[in-house]
């Protein structure tokens, strides 16, 4: 099954002010990529800014991998599994990653 355009709808599902908190926090540590196409607490809590922004871009996640579940016959969790391992893989350096063991990593 190719999930072509995968990389590029899940970029529109973070745009503005959320992405940039988000971004932020991804340098800092506290969220990460998770192999599963959602952004995560790397431990504890966080600001609620940063969780509303890590929520907000997660639900707009949620809502395009629906859609494209839709389009090419296949479920949610699949096209965010595709996703997730699209986006730990263009993680930066430094920036924590969920593995599909459930551990964090920082991205050498």
């Amino acid at each position: 099954m190719a999930m072509l355009g995968v990389t590029a709808p899940t970029a529109t599902a973070q745009v503005g002010a959320a992405k940039k908190i988000v971004d932020a926090a991804k340098e800092q540590g506290i969220v990460g990529e998770t192999i599963d196409g959602y952004l995560a607490l790397v431990s504890g809590s966080a600001s609620a800014e940063i969780e509303a922004a890590m929520n907000e871009i997660n639900i707009r996640r949620k809502s395009v991998y629906t859609s494209l579940a839709r389009e090419t016959g296949t479920s949610p969790e699949n096209v965010a599994g595709v996703s997730g391992e699209k986006l730990v893989a263009k993680a930066r350096r430094g920036e924590k990653v969920r593995l599909s063991n459930g551990e964090w990593q920082t991205v050498k």
